[in-house]
């Protein structure tokens, strides 16, 4: 596959890092999990120019998609569209714990979303002991007592899936980071096989954190920036139009979902006026897309290797040159990844 270096800034060459990645990652995968366990301070081995020179190999990914799928309707078409996409292998779905008006508890949202996602898998055609599912946490890490994991069977699903890898496996990451932190805290080995995806906070210059995966579990948050897991880092909104809010689509944009399957059907019509606007023309964000469509056609986004910024105590994002290095994007090309994820719906 070809790279476009307007799309990666970083001092780094790609075609370097692609050379360097087929060197190294049979390295990666078989170091004692171990001596990771007893050294949780050390880096991985999958750096970000391994990261993004893998990301970049015209392969198939292994996914774990972890959901607050009942939160909102963004949740569906990203679950639709891994499921739906030959460059994306989904192999089993966590639902995550949320809480607004859609739900009278973080507990209550994660079952909610556990159903969903089963209700999202019958209306795609699979099933489900193709995608196993698993129940998250009841609750955020920090209710009981400081950055403790909070255990969970989805939390258990993805050590035991990393734990056998052999390859690196892209944890999509689309609501509160429950279920990921825990995991890397329970087990910090799995930090050289696993590639963390998280669709949360803001770009600084947004002027606030209160994006709505970050707010929903901030410790999470924090232990996924600190941890050194490797993390592609998909924030929400900054200035300029910076983040996922540029994936917009409208009434006439959901019609380009082609034929009469039952999700066809269903993502064009039905659940579009399942969240029918009162007042207006119908328009919505689909954020969660931007985690699949990532996998699918890295191309499609501007990516940049920066420092892992610190979320303080006062809930502000600190940059900081010393700590180790994360991927960030910074832009996306929504018309690309709206084809994309509206072409792999069709095909399910």
């Amino acid at each position: 596959m070809s790279l476009h270096p307007h799309f990666i800034h970083t001092t780094y060459n790609l075609f370097t890092m692609k050379t360097t990645a087929t060197l190294f990652l049979s390295l990666i995968l078989l170091t004692n999990c171990g001596m990771m366990k007893n050294s949780a301070e050390k880096a991985s081995l999958l750096t970000p120019e391994i990261v993004l020179a893998h990301l970049h190999n015209g392969k198939a990914k292994k996914v774990i998609i972890d959901s607050d799928t009942y939160n909102e309707m963004d949740d569906q078409y990203a679950v639709a569209y891994a499921l739906g996409n030959p460059n994306m292998e989904v192999i089993s779905i966590n639902a995550a714990p949320f809480h607004n008006d859609r739900s009278t508890s973080y507990e209550d949202g994660m079952e909610k979303s556990y159903h969903e996602i089963m209700r999202v898998l019958k209306v795609c055609g699979k099933d489900r002991n193709d995608y196993p599912v698993w129940k998250g946490s009841p609750k955020r890490i920090g209710e009981s007592s400081g950055f403790t994991p909070v255990a969970s069977p989805a939390a258990e699903n993805i050590i035991r899936l990393a734990k056998k890898a052999k390859e690196p496996i892209y944890v999509l990451c689309l609501g509160a980071a429950t279920n990921v932190a825990s995991a890397v805290l329970m087990e910090p080995s799995i930090r050289n096989k696993i590639v963390v995806v998280w669709l949360g906070t803001n770009f600084s210059d947004a002027g606030h954190q209160g994006e709505f995966n970050l707010v929903q579990d901030y410790r999470a948050g924090q232990i996924l920036l600190n941890s050194k897991v490797p993390l592609v880092l998909l924030p929400a909104s900054g200035k300029d139009n910076k983040g996922t809010q540029v994936l917009s689509v409208d009434q006439e944009e959901v019609k380009n979902i082609k034929g009469n399957s039952n999700a066809a059907l269903f993502f064009r019509e039905r659940l579009p006026h399942e969240f029918k606007q009162t007042t207006g023309n119908w328009w919505h964000i689909l954020w969660d897309i931007a985690a699949p469509g990532l996998v699918s056609c890295p191309d499609a986004f501007e990516l940049e290797i920066i420092p892992s910024p610190v979320l303080t105590e006062e809930r502000n994002l600190v940059e900081d040159h010393t700590r180790h290095k994360i991927i960030r994007m910074k832009r996306v090309d929504p018309k690309i990844i709206r084809a994309d994820a509206f072409r792999s719906i069709s095909a399910l």
